[in-house]
């Protein structure tokens, strides 16, 4: 049944948006951390360092793909402060067509793709030839999921705006647990090592796929829309595609550097060679692991800011969209002390945890103070990302993007020359203080398309 959705703007409410947001988004590098246990188990554990670079490549690939979960959330949560639930079904069937179409391009262009791929990691890079083997191994298993991966993300960002994060939560669960019964018995039980991890992880993202997909499924069908077929004029209309097509090559653009600071940030650490290589795989697991459980709170401002957009009382919107910002914020903060102090107590012993290897983990450790800045670091920008999505301010986006990439490339390579991986690790903070401060200097301009929607 079709409702109103006006909705609450309590602590309550975020917070029940926010907390199975943050388990969703913080499940997936979870799994990454398994995965860095399971190899750490297994005869040879600085095959880490191999699945750290082909797991890049994906990164670059689906982080770059961000703008389908992106732009279907802040497009349908709009759609849904209208009540027009037909434009909601629609922006759904569009990103899922896109999500398909890409994945589908990159299973058939694979081969060129690695070739590119593994030659640029490689320059520069002291990592060695079997590290480089075992992960062109991973590559070429995994990319068969990238259709699922994909498909997957139109579900996701569906499901946000729709306010039912209790269901991204389980979806992100369910498939994580399964992969990671999948690493354990291809790992440990069947010793297939890298390719072990990279067939656990096709075989999830399969079936997170159907998992998100039922579950749009039903709600389609709640509203009664699921057997209602779709015009196809109005699927393509011309205003809404153009719209679409507007934001999601911004967010593109945005997600695609976001993707390639994190590649650079690894490239640049295999200079360091194998060891150092894979106590930064190994730390950066415990980064994304904060930084998307942090997302829980932006991801609940994607949906709250994306139908104070869609409302027609605009005054009533600004109101909201004001204390939305500022409640969201507060929640970001609490959340980014009680990290801090977690890795401030434990890190060591959640580093220990993951790796049996001396040599890994006292490299690890010796960058560990970085991890513990880090939620202080990435909170302000994460936060702000997810205002803009709802709001689909995907130029200003793009925008800050750049201007954080430019900073980050020529300082990375400056700061590392001076102190070594310490310094790349600096200038990785910076490159996020950056897009703090960028995108704080362009938040003005949502307060002006709230109240003149047609002029911004």
């Amino acid at each position: 049944m079709l409702t109103d959705h006006h909705q609450d703007i309590s602590y309550r409410r975020i917070l029940a948006l926010a907390w199975p947001a943050s388990i969703a988004s913080s499940i997936t590098p979870l799994l990454g951390a398994i995965d860095v246990w399971a190899l750490g188990q297994s005869p040879r554990p600085l095959a880490i360092a191999a699945v750290g670079l082909a797991a890049t490549l994906f990164s670059l690939a689906y982080w770059t793909c961000g703008f389908i979960r992106m732009s279907v959330a802040g497009l349908t949560a709009q759609a849904i402060g209208a009540n027009d639930f037909g434009e909601a079904r629609l922006a759904f069937a569009r990103a899922l067509a896109l999500g398909l179409v890409i994945g589908i391009v990159m299973v058939i262009f694979q081969w060129p793709i690695s070739q590119l791929s593994f030659h640029l990691l490689g320059l520069g890079s002291q990592a060695s030839a079997q590290t480089f083997h075992d992960a062109e191994q991973y590559f070429n298993i995994r990319i068969w999921g990238a259709p699922f991966a994909l498909a997957t993300y139109a579900c996701l960002g569906w499901l946000t705006a729709r306010g039912r994060t209790d269901l991204l939560m389980i979806s992100a669960v369910a498939t994580t647990m399964l992969n990671a019964v999948l690493d354990i018995i291809f790992v440990l039980h069947f010793d297939k090592g890298v390719a072990g991890i990279a067939l656990g992880t096709l075989i999830a993202e399969v079936a997170g796929f159907l998992i998100s997909a039922w579950f749009v499924a039903r709600i389609l069908s709640q509203d009664g829309l699921l057997r209602t077929p779709i015009d196809k004029l109005t699927l393509l209309n011309k205003s809404a595609m153009s719209r679409m097509a507007t934001v999601n090559a911004d967010i593109f653009i945005r997600t695609l550097l976001l993707a390639f600071s994190f590649s650079w940030f690894i490239q640049r650490g295999s200079a360091f060679g194998d060891v150092v290589l894979a106590a930064n795989q190994l730390l950066l697991q415990l980064f994304l692991f904060t930084g998307l459980a942090l997302d829980g709170s932006a991801i609940a401002a994607e949906t709250l800011v994306g139908r104070v957009m869609g409302e027609r009382d605009k005054r009533q919107a600004l109101e909201r969209y004001s204390i939305i910002l500022r409640r969201g914020f507060v929640l970001a903060s609490a959340g980014a002390v009680l990290f801090s102090l977690v890795y401030l107590i434990a890190g060591d012993q959640l580093i220990r945890l993951l790796t049996d290897s001396e040599q890994i983990s006292a490299s690890a450790i010796m960058y560990m103070p970085w991890v513990i800045v880090s939620p202080f670091v990435v909170m302000v920008c994460f936060q702000l990302d997810g205002i803009f999505v709802g709001a689909t301010r995907s130029r200003a986006m793009r925008d800050t993007m750049i201007i954080s990439v430019i900073v980050f490339v020529p300082l990375s390579l400056w700061l590392a020359g001076l102190m070594g991986n310490h310094g790349l690790w600096l200038a990785f903070m910076m490159y996020f203080l950056a897009r703090g401060i960028t995108l704080a200097m362009a938040l003005p301009g949502i307060k002006k398309a709230i109240i003149s929607p047609a002029n911004s």
